[in-house]
């Protein structure tokens, strides 16, 4: 079915496509009224080289980024999303979905940058729980460096690059169950209509079939394919020309005796 023939049939049942359509107009404007906003915080968190690796730069922690700190920084991200780490941040309250990764810049030259990410439904959970994730981040690196009983001087460091002032609306996570919603809704629309026209039409089609079928002569498949035309059960008799007449008495049936063998010697003769 193509476009022209898909139209027509929108046309012709237009009455039930613009009954879907408000409807579908309807359950979109509910949707878009009631379904929950996604927020989103950001924040980034760069790893520093201890006070003591650093002395060889004149102390400067920005010039002595090695491979190490990228892998206490893959190794401080596995804990703040261990399951441990979220059922606690959720007990103290900030409960929002978050993410804690290496930057995608990240590298062993460039530092070893980790980006922490919360959405939530609510701005101002989803900003707390940013600033609550930050902090974790520098909580989990002391405790995984105190283990061992490694000197203040010479553990690796955390500092904050960035952090969002305010949560904001995440348009793309916002709007996705909308569009599902909305195309599933056009979906109907425009096939509903289809679906009843296809029923209707095969419905009045049917009593013609058995018609068709059950007239004398009707047009029938041969064993070959060809179409030919089935001979009826039986075939009207045709009407005679004359017919005879009906004696009413036994004189009448005698006259009528008594005139064939005349009838028959003229015809002979």
């Amino acid at each position: 079915m193509n476009l022209s023939e898909s139209s027509y049939i929108w046309l012709k049942r237009w009455k039930l496509t613009v009954l879907l359509l408000v409807l579908v107009s309807a359950g979109t404007g509910y949707a878009v009224a009631t379904l929950p906003r996604s927020y989103q915080s950001d924040s980034s968190v760069v790893l520093l080289a201890s006070q003591s690796a650093a002395k060889q730069n004149g102390g400067n922690p920005y010039l002595s980024f090695s491979p190490s700190l990228t892998l206490t920084a893959d190794a401080l991200s596995q804990q703040v999303m261990a399951p441990g780490t979220i059922q606690g941040l959720a007990a103290e309250g900030f409960a929002d979905p978050y993410t804690v990764a290496l930057a995608p810049y990240s590298s062993t030259t460039t530092g070893s940058v980790l980006v922490i990410t919360v959405t939530g439904s609510n701005p101002a959970a989803a900003q707390s729980t940013m600033h609550a994730v930050t902090g974790e981040l520098s909580l989990k690196l002391s405790q995984l460096q105190s283990q061992f009983g490694i000197k203040p001087r010479d553990q690796v460091r955390t500092a904050t690059l960035f952090w969002s002032p305010r949560a904001t609306l995440s348009v793309s996570q916002t709007l996705r169950p909308l569009v599902i919603v909305t195309a599933l809704g056009l979906l109907l629309v425009f096939g509903i209509p289809i679906v009843v026209d296809g029923r209707i039409t095969r419905r009045r089609s049917r009593p013609a079939r058995r018609f068709s079928e059950r007239a004398p002569g009707h047009a029938a498949a041969g064993p070959s394919g060809a179409t030919a035309f089935a001979e009826p059960d039986h075939w009207p008799l045709a009407e005679p020309d004359h017919w005879p007449a009906e004696p009413n008495d036994g004189r009448s049936r005698r006259a009528a005796n008594a005139g064939e063998p005349a009838r028959a010697g003229k015809s002979a003769g």
